[in-house]
């Protein structure tokens, strides 16, 4: 009976250092949210009293952007060519982003590759599975 009343205590001795340490931890990288967002609103304040509030947007907008976080060009963009080709050109472009780089082609796509023949073991096109051998003639 001794034994598991020491394992019982040693497990509540370890769950209450593990709750100090979480609560330590967390009240410490509270404090660097906070100082970190303090510091970034002292700096924008200061930027909106440099700049005026219209040129810090668009610093800042500029500066969201060239981080690459947010995305604003498309990954397929179709526009009217004027030769009456709309519906084809948008099929076109958009089967375009399946031969992108990774893909077999030299396009910017990121789709998976869809093979157009069964392969060999050795990755090249099987054509025999395409077409029936012929029975060859021997001499």
């Amino acid at each position: 009976m001794n034994i598991k009343k020491n394992n019982a205590d040693a497990r509540v001795a370890e769950a209450t250092g593990e709750a100090a340490y979480i609560r330590q931890t967390g009240t410490a990288r509270g404090a660097e949210v906070e100082a970190v967002g303090l510091a970034r609103a002292r700096g924008y304040r200061a930027q909106v009293e440099a700049l005026g509030s219209n040129a810090t947007a668009i610093v800042n907008v500029v500066a969201a952007l060239a981080e690459g976080k947010a995305k604003f060009v498309p990954d397929v963009l179709v526009t009217g060519g004027g030769n009456g080709g709309g519906a084809l050109d948008g099929l076109a472009a958009t089967a375009m982003r399946f031969f992108g780089p990774g893909n077999g082609g030299s396009g910017t796509g990121t789709s998976t590759k869809l093979p157009l023949a069964p392969l060999g073991p050795e990755g090249e096109a099987a054509p025999n599975k395409l077409i029936p051998k012929e029975p060859s003639a021997k001499s």
